[in-house]
């Protein structure tokens, strides 16, 4: 028990010192007033399909498992608002709203809850294995993290070698970070000076364990000085202070700089999935967060008080995120199954099937 309380103290300190830390929103500021305004629609849009798609799931509406990603909005879209459409996006099965900024479709996405054939893996899997790699440069997720590490390192030394000028970004979670495959793929990226950004979304707790029972050194920041990269620890529920820490990362990458490692610090409000209630995540921590660290109220009060935007505005974005929801859902509900007698198809790239029209005859009601 005293072990638990030191462990809890100490998680609580550390969350109070994160704000302090490289916080850089008032700092350098170059992002337009659309641009400020897309970030808000973008974080906003994120939160409500991750609530809505939990009450689903509660309902038992929704099949399959849910991993919500809520109170981490500002990670995922800050670090990915410095990337061009040709940069990829290497996620986790918690980074769908990075992929919803970088560019999926909510329709498809959608579909791809309810394994329908218009689904990014037309109704091959349901959930989180998502991804669009040729048309969206968004790899589609691995579930044994942090596989998507050596694949990232992988791209980014195909990019290098072609001479292309393009980015590769990958996220994990803290708990990834005491993998082999995360040491090895920083390490290798750096040897070879590859364009890549390496983003760790510290949650403070690997499922249950706390920081530090998983790592000895205070963050997982000051680990970049051992591979010879930069390194930087930012406060996820700043999203201006990510996308500006993000933006110099992808700037050196693709400049020829090399790596950089991103901790974005960022408690997640619910657990692991949508059957776990993270009991283990003390509760005063993560009121402190859901008060005081919400990256969605944050940065609307910001453009508010800034004259950025309304009360008007963020009403009329509120109502266009609803309605694309309910749009959404509509599609995925009339999107029918995959055909029984396609199941061998796409097996093998030659045959085509990823890109040609699919069979639609499989139905919209499940069997």
């Amino acid at each position: 028990m005293a072990t638990q309380t030191r462990q809890s103290a100490k998680a609580q300190e550390a969350a109070k010192t994160q704000q302090a830390e490289a916080s850089q929103s008032g700092a350098d500021r170059h992002l337009s007033s659309d641009d400020l305004k897309r970030t808000l629609y973008l974080l906003k849009l994120c939160r409500y399909f991750d609530e809505r798609m939990e009450s689903l799931y509660r309902q038992g509406r929704l099949p399959g498992a849910i991993y919500s990603g809520r109170g981490q909005e500002g990670t995922h879209v800050g670090v990915v608002l410095p990337l061009e459409p040709e940069d990829s996006l290497f996620p986790t099965h918690r980074d769908l709203s990075a992929q919803i900024a970088k560019g999926l479709d909510l329709k498809r996405i959608m579909a791809q809850f309810w394994g329908r054939i218009d689904g990014y893996t037309r109704g091959r899997d349901g959930n989180s294995h998502i991804g669009d790699w040729y048309g969206n440069k968004t790899w589609t997720v691995m579930s044994h993290l942090p596989i998507a590490y050596p694949v990232a390192c992988g791209a980014a030394l195909a990019y290098k070698r072609r001479g292309e000028p393009h980015v590769a970004m990958a996220i994990c979670g803290d708990g990834s970070t005491s993998n082999g495959r995360w040491h090895e793929s920083l390490n290798m990226s750096a040897i070879a000076q590859l364009p890549v950004v390496w983003v760790v979304n510290n949650n403070l707790y690997a499922y249950s364990a706390p920081n530090e029972l998983e790592f000895p050194v205070p963050t997982i920041a000051e680990r970049a000085a051992a591979y010879g990269m930069p390194g930087v620890r930012v406060d996820g529920a700043d999203v201006l202070a990510v996308e500006s820490a993000a933006r110099e990362a992808v700037d050196r990458a693709r400049g020829g700089g090399g790596p950089s490692l991103i901790e974005s610090v960022s408690l997640r409000w619910k657990g692991h999935a949508g059957h776990d209630p993270a009991k283990y995540v003390p509760k005063e921590l993560l009121e402190e967060y859901m008060k005081k660290k919400d990256p969605v109220k944050i940065l609307e009060q910001q453009l508010l008080s800034e004259g950025v935007v309304d009360d008007a505005e963020v009403a009329e974005i509120q109502s266009r995120i609803e309605k694309e929801f309910e749009e959404g859902y509509e599609f995925a509900q009339s999107s029918p199954f995959p055909e029984p007698e396609d199941f061998s198809k796409g097996l093998w790239v030659e045959d085509g099937y990823w890109t040609s029209e699919p069979g639609r005859g499989g139905g919209t009601e499940a069997s």
